[in-house]
């Protein structure tokens, strides 16, 4: 069937509002309102849209280069959102070559969909592509979730398939012969050729990783489904089936963004009322959410600095924390990145959520860059006192470790006794003055005569100055230590036997 066969089909009712390629071959049809479904896309299909994406020219570009470039058969735009199919949009249509329809609201999608798929059974007879098809939708009705998804389409093409979470962890499903870290590495790299679907060399096997697209602008894809083999040898019933699963995945997430609103409302208000003061309000609104004031709550703050996707990366990975811990609420935007309460478990300390979170960032350190990752995590709170500090703590731990310039840094309550509290809450110029000024020579001379005497420095104090310690440690004779040390002091004008001294030591040394 082609495009301009369409007009034919007298139940579409379709109108023709711009002409492209008339010999475009319809091979399905496509319902998305996604900004950019070009990840959901295998060529051949009539798309159908409500254009609730549509909010600028710019947005129009996006989604009509994305169906271009995939080699859809045309688009077909319903009127219940915008009453008429915006200007901007036609003109993208135009510019990309796109035929353009659209549809009164007498027509529903549905409609349109089943009259398309029989023209082509009538043409083309059965395929296994429509019982997938069915099976898919069956168990999405049935609230199985994306785990569901796999059983039909491994149970029809006899493919070996998985399903990874955002941030890339294996959650359902396995590929025969690849073990979980080799999976991982193959995720960071496609992450890092940012091209997808991505397919990528596992040992001897071979893997193809398609993205699902996140009801949530910028942010990165939702999940992933990993199949078997390289995905363009297949056939294209195999190739719709996976863009399939992708699609109806992607419809589940926007489905669990719809009761994520409801929550994050009621998130803030608790951290509304909870800023003034109203503890019984702050109490019901956690108990609707499934959170037990009297019971342990934990605060974690997660921020992310020049790396892809912005704030929104720190987001996906505390969901890593929502999916750890059963009962969570998703992540809410709080200066200055994402703020998550999470009910506390003896198997999960604060330690042991660093980890699960460093953890998912090291399997995305791709879309790491040259920026980095600050975590802030406040102790177990079990009232709403409580979860007042915990929050604060949060915020301080967090403080503290942006103090590190590592490209993962992350503090807890724990360490808020520390100096480094200290240095936290000192302005960041102050801070870069105070080690300029005393560490400052040593580093210059450092690089004028390719010296270690800042290493030095750093090694004797965590010796307790112990001479024999430092120089065994650093295999240096004890008299060149003393010779380094004398020389340091000559830099600074400070004196390593002055405890006064050897504190401002120490604190200039933990300013990055």
């Amino acid at each position: 069937m082609l495009v301009s066969d369409l007009l034919e089909l007298p139940d579409l009712e379709l109108e023709l509002l711009n002409l492209g390629r008339r010999d475009r071959e319809v091979r399905g049809v496509y319902t998305t309102d996604l900004p950019d479904p070009v990840g959901y896309l295998a060529g051949g299909e009539l798309v159908l849209t409500s254009a609730t994406w549509y909010r600028d020219a710019a947005d129009a570009e996006v989604f009509c280069r994305a169906l271009a470039g995939a080699g859809c058969a045309g688009l077909v735009v319903g009127s219940a959102v915008h009453g008429r199919v915006p200007e901007p949009v036609l003109d993208a249509c135009r510019r990309q070559g796109i035929t353009a329809f659209t549809v009164g609201d007498g027509v529903s999608y549905a409609t349109i969909t089943a009259t398309i798929d029989a023209a082509l059974r009538d043409a083309t007879g059965p395929t296994p592509g429509a019982a997938l098809h069915r099976g898919l939708l069956a168990s999405l009705a049935a609230g199985e979730g994306p785990a569901g998804l796999l059983a039909p389409l491994r149970l029809t093409t006899g493919i070996g398939c998985a399903l990874l979470s955002a941030t890339g962890r294996s959650t359902t499903g396995a590929i025969p012969g690849v073990e979980s870290d080799r999976l991982d590495r193959a995720f960071r790299n496609a992450l890092a050729e940012s091209v997808f679907p991505s397919v990528q060399s596992v040992g001897n096997s071979t893997v193809s990783i398609h993205p699902v697209q996140s009801p949530i602008a910028r942010r990165p894809s939702a999940g992933y489904l990993v199949t078997d083999g390289d995905y363009r040898d297949r056939e294209p019933w195999v190739v719709d089936a996976m863009a399939q699963v992708c699609m109806l995945w992607a419809m589940s997430e926007a489905l669990r963004q719809e009761r994520r609103i409801v929550e994050e409302r009621f998130l803030r208000e608790s951290l509304a009322h909870l800023g003034a003061g109203d503890d019984a309000a702050v109490g019901a609104r956690l108990r609707s959410l499934g959170l037990d004031p009297d019971r342990p709550i934990v605060a974690v703050l997660a921020a992310t600095e020049n790396t892809a996707y912005g704030g929104e990366f720190a987001a996906v990975l505390l969901g890593e924390l929502v999916r750890a811990v059963p009962g969570t609420p998703e992540p809410i935007a709080a200066e200055p990145g994402y703020l998550l309460l999470i009910p506390a478990a003896p198997e999960l300390p604060g330690e042991r959520l660093i980890d699960l979170v460093r953890q998912a960032a090291e399997r995305m350190r791709p879309l790491v860059g040259r920026g980095r990752i600050v975590l802030g995590v406040g102790h177990a709170a079990t009232s709403v006192a409580a979860l007042r500090r915990s929050l604060h703590e949060a915020r301080h731990a967090h403080r503290v470790a942006a103090l590190s310039k590592d490209w993962f840094s992350a503090s807890t309550s724990a360490e808020l006794s520390s100096h480094l509290l200290l240095l936290a809450s000192i302005p960041d110029d102050v801070r870069k003055l105070f080690r300029q000024r005393l560490i400052g020579p040593v580093e210059e001379y450092d690089r004028r005569h390719r010296t270690n005497l800042v290493a030095t420095l750093a090694t004797f104090l965590a010796a307790s100055g112990s001479w024999s310690r430092c120089a065994a440690e650093m295999h240096l004779h004890v008299n060149t230590l003393r010779y380094r040390i004398q020389r340091i002091e000559q830099l600074t004008d400070h004196s390593l036997t002055d405890p006064d001294d050897r504190v401002d030591f120490h604190l200039a040394l933990a300013i990055d």
